[in-house]
């Protein structure tokens, strides 16, 4: 969670279940008030120009509330305690098909994941926040980094990287594309390695369920 052609990117992806998408675009989903988001296998990541990571989420992610606006657009608000993102390790992610070598561990803490849907259109458009945490076994653990951006349905680019999303459709799959610009931290080692300042993208597929 990438885009087709020559675009270096890894794009975010949101499938949600058919019959949640029927139901959205259908005026009872001004009715809904709970959503669940299951995080699937098929993901993706991206950071500066190294090559996107294959990244196997399986198995996370969380519940949120759901609230009809004047407006039209649904109001997402998923609870960050309920939130299970992954971690990037041996386990879950490869490189050109060569997984992550230990003992290497990206912690992923989620923050704040909110935002809307257009149920007449598909259009998705979510603020996610969150720490990474890197560590290398015992011998070193750098300073949390908090990276935030906007998951959008539409197009998002940075300065290294592009993607353009496609909106929830009848089939019940979306691609949520968002660009991140990474700040440098106090740590020159991490610095170095993940050439910061630079950008980062995901690609997250899921199911939505809505209830």
């Amino acid at each position: 969670m990438g885009a087709a052609g020559a675009e270096p990117v890894a794009a975010v992806a949101v499938v949600a279940a058919p019959e949640a998408v029927a139901a959205v675009g259908s005026p009872a989903a001004q009715s809904f008030s709970q959503v669940l988001l299951s995080t699937l296998g098929d993901c993706q990541l991206a950071v500066s120009v190294y090559p996107t990571f294959s990244y196997n989420a399986a198995g996370g992610g969380g519940t949120g509330t759901v609230r009809a606006r004047d407006d039209g657009l649904l109001q997402l608000v998923f609870d960050p305690s309920t939130l299970n993102i992954p971690p990037i390790n041996y386990q879950h992610a490869a490189i050109i098909g060569i997984p992550v070598p230990p003992p290497l561990n990206i912690a992923i803490v989620p923050q704040r994941l909110e935002g809307t849907l257009d149920p007449a259109t598909g259009r998705l458009e979510l603020d996610f926040l969150a720490s990474f945490e890197f560590s290398a076994g015992p011998l070193y653990r750098a300073s949390p980094l908090t990276v935030a951006t906007t998951l959008t349905t539409e197009t998002s680019e940075g300065a290294l990287r592009r993607g353009t999303g496609q909106r929830l459709r009848g089939d019940g799959r979306a691609r949520l594309v968002g660009v991140a610009r990474v700040p440098p931290t106090p740590d020159a080692f991490l610095n170095t390695f993940l050439m910061l300042p630079t950008d980062a993208l995901a690609v997250l597929s899921a199911e939505l369920t809505f209830s």
